[in-house]
């Protein structure tokens, strides 16, 4: 986007000057402005859209760097705990590549999904994050979570108290990512919390 602004200003500048070498006689100055333009021509073209379209990825999470790298964490934890409500596995999957908790997460989520269990609880609330620490395309941050009690229902409603959990406060924890520059968003790499 710079090199792009970068080019503009020189080609209006060259033309510019071009133009006024070419004035010789005096004009009169005009009595109005022109009017403003009311779309910007260098504005960056909107990404495509990511995600579920109940939770689609906020634009904030789609910039290399530490803020984006954040917000796609966060983004990525929402989408976990829409699992408790929507049994679908496959954003976990699209945003993680080589992540053994994020496989295992959504594993568990499309195993429980066909044989009809539903999930009430079991919501990750971060309550500490650490800055990114970030590499070239690759990002890190340790992170510090609670999650509410988990309670795992079968398809007749019957309670599955060997698949329900307790709540767990200020879990240890961390995150690792890399850039993917085709999707323009980051992509989870590792994830933990214990």
């Amino acid at each position: 986007m710079t090199r792009r602004w970068t080019l503009r200003l020189v080609t209006g500048l060259a033309a510019g000057a071009l133009v006024l070498s070419g004035c010789s006689e005096r004009q009169e100055a005009a009595d109005t402005l022109p009017e403003a333009d009311a779309t910007p021509s260098a504005s960056q073209p909107e990404l495509p859209p990511l995600g579920p379209t109940d939770l689609p990825m906020p634009a904030e999470a789609r910039t290399q760097d530490a803020a984006g790298a954040e917000a796609f964490v966060r983004y990525y934890i929402d989408l976990i705990n829409r699992t408790s409500t929507v049994m679908d596995a496959a954003p976990l999957r699209e945003f993680s590549d080589g992540c053994l908790d994020c496989d295992r997460i959504a594993h568990v989520v499309d195993k429980d999904a066909a044989l009809g269990h539903q999930y009430d609880g079991g919501l990750i609330s971060i309550t500490t994050m650490g800055e990114a620490l970030l590499r070239e395309t690759t990002a890190e941050m340790a992170m510090r979570a609670d999650v509410s009690g988990l309670a795992v229902e079968d398809a007749s409603g019957n309670a599955l108290p060997d698949l329900s959990s307790p709540a767990y406060t200020n879990l240890n924890g961390g995150a690792a990512l890399k850039w993917d520059a085709r999707q323009d968003t980051w992509i989870m790499t590792a994830l933990t919390l214990e």
